[in-house]
């Protein structure tokens, strides 16, 4: 008789969630709906938003061109019919994200 080979795959941690029965309810008619268990649809939920999360740094993240390496950021302009508040939250970002300017 052949025994099927045992996975050696490391075991999975487990966490324990102490849910809202309410909510519990909830989750328990959406994953049935969806023929999972609980688990699996916590888990689902959670595969989704790292993924979000990945995808939301790939888009965020900036590469500054080689030959403007060292150089100071230069003056923010102003663009053509640009409302102060709009300037102020675009001057906002660029600073966030470059580290002021």
């Amino acid at each position: 008789m052949m025994r099927m080979s045992q996975s050696t795959a490391p075991p999975r941690p487990g966490v324990t969630v102490r849910l809202d029965p309410g909510i519990h309810d909830r989750i328990h008619r959406i994953a049935a709906a969806e023929h999972r268990s609980i688990s699996a649809y916590l888990q689902m939920l959670i595969d989704q938003d790292l993924r979000a999360r990945d995808e939301a740094e790939r888009i965020v993240r900036v590469y500054e061109a080689p030959e403007l390496d060292g150089e100071p950021p230069g003056e923010l302009i102003r663009e053509d019919g640009e409302s102060d508040e709009r300037y102020a939250e675009r001057d906002r970002v660029l600073s966030h994200l470059f580290g002021g300017h």
